[in-house]
């Protein structure tokens, strides 16, 4: 057997492997009339209820739950069920204007059964480590911890010779590809009734393209979808340590035209599956040099400490919200108290990163503006 033939015999073992292995994931999950069980929709119906019981709607949705679980589990099982218009708005975030679209509860109780029971267990095994975004146990905290780590394991190999490759992926949401989410459907959940509940999920989006903020299931679907593109950077293109969180993604090179090669090979594939890569985001930086990643400066000393300062915006806009708040307090409109309260979370925003120079200038700004106050 020639050195091809044992190649190729390796990848079939492999991919083999991959298929048993996902035919035991859906296994597990039994027919769709176990995976929407109606202990199961039960559950998710109730967590749908948290943190917006005030609402007329999600009181009476809890009122009729037991009865209305069971009406909206018949219509998932008989294919009949169809998701309703949602209430669309517009969300104004730090200069950016983003579509909101908030389903009905009784939507969101289906959405969360299919993302907890369906979408998670099939989709994780297949994701990298470092994918941090919308997932248990993770999150931005877990990302700037893993890339901190990254930096000092180079530094113990390379010291500060290297380049970090920044990237970001343009309109992630509003160009989401459904030929690939569908695809991927076909491919990992082999149950065609389930995967029926998940494609209507996507199809209720027109156009062929973008899944919706605010529904559930389009969280995973979008954290999910470059999985591929993840895997062969890690495995065939062997860059080190690639990682994203959503649509901001790094890798560590050790030379300027190997960073640039990465940027290049990765550019091609995630436009090869209809996802656009924002040139002007995208950026080559001598690890000698501080940058940014995901609204926290990163930098590597000479002497291999990591040091990061969290998100200057953020400061600016704390100290206008301070002197915003003197005005409200004087109207008799808020107390010192309630600010003092609004100061101490951003403070340990900004003691998360040890950025203790900003947390003195918070103190000193609030004494200034609300004098004897006590120190927060």
């Amino acid at each position: 057997m020639t050195s091809e033939e044992r190649r190729e015999a390796r990848y079939h073992r492999r991919k083999a492997a991959r298929e048993e292995r996902r035919r035991i994931r859906n296994d597990a999950l039994g027919g769709i009339d176990q995976a929407f069980s109606f202990r199961k929709m039960f559950k998710w119906g109730k967590k749908c209820c948290n943190n917006v019981r005030w609402k007329q709607s999600t009181q009476n949705f809890e009122r009729h739950l037991f009865s209305g679980t069971a009406r909206r589990r018949r219509e998932v099982i008989s294919g009949t069920w169809r998701p309703k218009p949602g209430a669309h708005f517009l969300l104004r975030e730090r200069g950016k204007i983003r579509p909101i679209d908030a389903p009905h509860i009784n939507d969101r109780q289906i959405h969360k059964t299919l993302t907890k029971e369906v979408l998670e267990p099939l989709y994780t095994p297949g994701m990298i480590y470092r994918n941090g975004a919308s997932q248990r146990g993770k999150g931005l905290h877990f990302h700037h911890e893993e890339l901190k780590k990254i930096l000092r394991n180079h530094y113990r190999k390379h010291g500060r010779e290297g380049y970090v490759v920044l990237m970001d992926l343009k309109q992630f949401f509003p160009s989401a590809p459904h030929a690939e989410i569908y695809e991927r459907h076909r491919r990992l959940i082999l149950d065609n009734e389930i995967r029926a509940v998940a494609d209507m999920v996507v199809a209720s989006v027109p156009g062929g393209a973008g899944m919706p903020l605010g529904v559930e299931p389009s969280q995973m679907e979008m954290v999910s979808l470059p999985s591929a593109v993840d895997n062969w950077t890690a495995c065939q293109l062997r860059a080190e340590a690639p990682a994203h969180y959503m649509d901001d993604y790094h890798m560590i090179a050790e030379t300027k035209e190997q960073a640039e090669a990465f940027r290049d090979a990765v550019t091609e594939k995630m436009e090869a599956m209809g996802l656009t890569v924002s040139r002007r985001k995208t950026k080559i930086v001598p690890l000698s040099k501080p940058f940014r990643f995901c609204k926290v400066k990163f930098h590597l000393t000479a002497t291999g400490k990591v040091i990061t300062h969290g998100n200057r915006d953020g400061m600016k806009r704390a100290r206008r919200k301070l002197r915003a708040f003197r005005k409200k307090v004087d109207a008799g409109e808020m107390t010192v108290t309630r600010v003092r309260e609004w100061l101490t979370s951003q403070i340990a925003y900004f003691e998360n990163y040890n950025d203790h120079g900003r947390v003195l200038k918070l103190n000193r700004l609030f004494h200034a503006i609300y004098g004897g106050a006590d120190h927060v």
